[in-house]
Formats: structure tokens, sequence, C-alpha cells
């Protein structure tokens, strides 16, 4: 993987791994990707009795470069999983994206993950960019 390459990883039903420089330039085609996948997965939930779709891990060890972009993506991937009534748990999350979102005044949160806490705090952002 070259230095400004991204990629996103389905390591089992419940688990992604995010790897390489999540920055300005990869975060685009990394919400791609992100939207892609949370499609896949509400429509196995829509296919199992249950409806429900599940708890989903996204282990964020392997990010080599992170900017503002990342906790942008961050936010992302929680409203989609929100939209898809996915429970979402980020894991390992690298201690750039946590200083950023320290500025924001959301780190607590974060760390304080599954993402329905984060799902209050992307609509309130939204209110008070």
């Amino acid at each position: 993987m070259q230095l400004n390459q991204a990629e996103i990883i389905q390591q089992n039903q419940q688990k992604y791994l995010i790897s390489g420089a999540v920055d300005f330039s990869t975060v685009p085609d990394l919400i791609q990707r992100v939207t892609y996948f949370f499609k896949s997965l509400n429509k196995s939930a829509s296919a199992n009795a249950s409806g429900e779709a599940g708890f989903t891990i996204v282990d964020l060890s392997k990010i080599t470069v992170c900017n503002s972009a990342g906790l942008a993506l961050v936010l992302e991937m929680v409203k989609q999983a929100r939209n898809h009534n996915i429970t979402l748990h980020f894991e390992n999350l690298p201690e750039t994206l946590l200083t950023i979102a320290k500025a924001y005044g959301i780190e607590e949160q974060i760390i304080a993950l599954p993402s329905m806490a984060l799902c209050a705090i992307t609509a309130n952002m939204a209110v008070h960019p």
C-alpha cells in the first residue's frame, strides 16, 4: 500500500479494518466504500428473521496517517450506522483523531462508543457547525 492509499477490509461478518492514510485524498473513496458496506449489512439484516442489522466493529489500528478528514469519516460512519439501525463500535482510535475530536469537544463521546452517543453529536454538529 502506498502512502496516500487507504482501504477498508471486511474481516468477518461483524468486523471491518480500516488501514493506510485516512486523509483528504482518501476519505471520499472510503466514504463510498463505507456506504456500500452499510447497505450490504442492511440487506443482510432484512434477509434474517429478526430484521436487526446488529453490531459492527471497526478496527482503526492500521491507520498510518489521520487528519480531520478521519474524524469526518468516523462521523459519517456513525450517521450511516444510525440510518441502517446498526450499532457501531470503534476499536484502536488513532491518537490524532482523538486530539482533533477533543478540539471539537466530542472526544469523550467518541471514546464512549458504541455510537449511540455519537448520533446525538452528529445531529448537534449539524445544527452548530
